[in-house]
């Protein structure tokens, strides 16, 4: 009798061991990796959090989908770096807007809509920020909480015409924003054949800035043709170039025209 009780004991025991590395294979096997999904945020709206609902940034110096955040910068900007095969999105947002580039250190930085990803860490000491906070918005006028829903967004870069590190209007893929001096207040003078080289902007069915800029400075204006309403900033239609082929960061259409008229959109103060 005592002989068959341990050796039932010995059976139980061979069985719990079983189960238990099943268990623990299964869940490696349905490891959910990492996750990046949206919360509400009281003043921004829905904003990009990861798993602990820590906030992430754009750099409007990545302008053309590069990490340019290095040194001192990579400090305090923490890249959000990980796997694109295990990373897993939030209601609302769509893995193909998720791509992964090389970053500093060669690791693979997380870009959403082309703009890498970052936390931010006050101290620079690679502690984030708790949890639901935004304290990095808005540094410099450069940083800002990243957003699905951007209609603009800053970009900044050395622009060929002199060189020198402009800060100008993109849309939310990082698509350049050009004016014509040509133009009057609110009023678009390019229209016909001018029109489908420079492409107006449509203003959008709802107007989602960055912290750095000021709706009031963004109106909606009317065109003699079916290509409107067109958005303005500061009483400058905004256009796209066709020939920038909506490709992120690409300026070929500064001082373009006939008459060297059209320009990035500078003067963001």
């Amino acid at each position: 009798m005592n002989i068959n009780f341990k050796n039932f004991k010995l059976l139980a025991l061979t069985v719990f061991v079983l189960l238990v590395t099943v268990a623990c294979e299964e869940e490696e096997v349905h490891d959910p990796g990492f996750q990046i999904k949206t919360i509400e945020n009281g003043n921004f709206g829905k904003i990009l959090v990861n798993g602990e609902n820590q906030s992430m940034y754009f750099f409007a110096g990545d302008v053309t989908g590069e990490s340019n955040c290095s040194g001192g910068c990579a400090d305090v900007w923490i890249a959000v770096t990980g796997n694109l095969d295990e990373l897993q999105v939030g209601e609302g947002l769509y893995k193909s807007d998720f791509t992964v580039i090389a970053d500093q250190y060669g690791e693979n930085q997380i870009a959403y809509k082309g703009w890498p990803l970052y936390h931010f860490s006050e101290e620079g000491d690679g502690v984030l920020e708790q949890p639901n906070q935004v304290l990095g918005d808005g540094r410099n006028g450069l940083f800002h909480v990243a957003k699905p829903d951007y209609s603009v967004l800053i970009g900044r870069q050395a622009i060929p015409e002199n060189g020198e590190n402009v800060t100008y209007l993109v849309n939310d893929k990082g698509v350049t924003f050009y004016l014509n001096t040509a133009d009057e207040l609110n009023q678009s003078n390019c229209s016909g054949g001018c029109a489908n080289i420079w492409l107006p902007v449509e203003y959008p069915s709802e107007l989602v800035l960055p912290s750095s800029l000021n709706a009031y400075d963004f109106e909606s204006v009317n065109r003699n043709d079916d290509l409107g309403p067109q958005l303005s900033y500061k009483g400058s239609p905004l256009y796209f170039f066709s020939q920038d082929e909506q490709k992120q960061g690409s300026v070929l259409g500064q001082a373009g025209g006939p008459n060297q008229t059209f320009f990035v959109v500078e003067g963001l103060e």
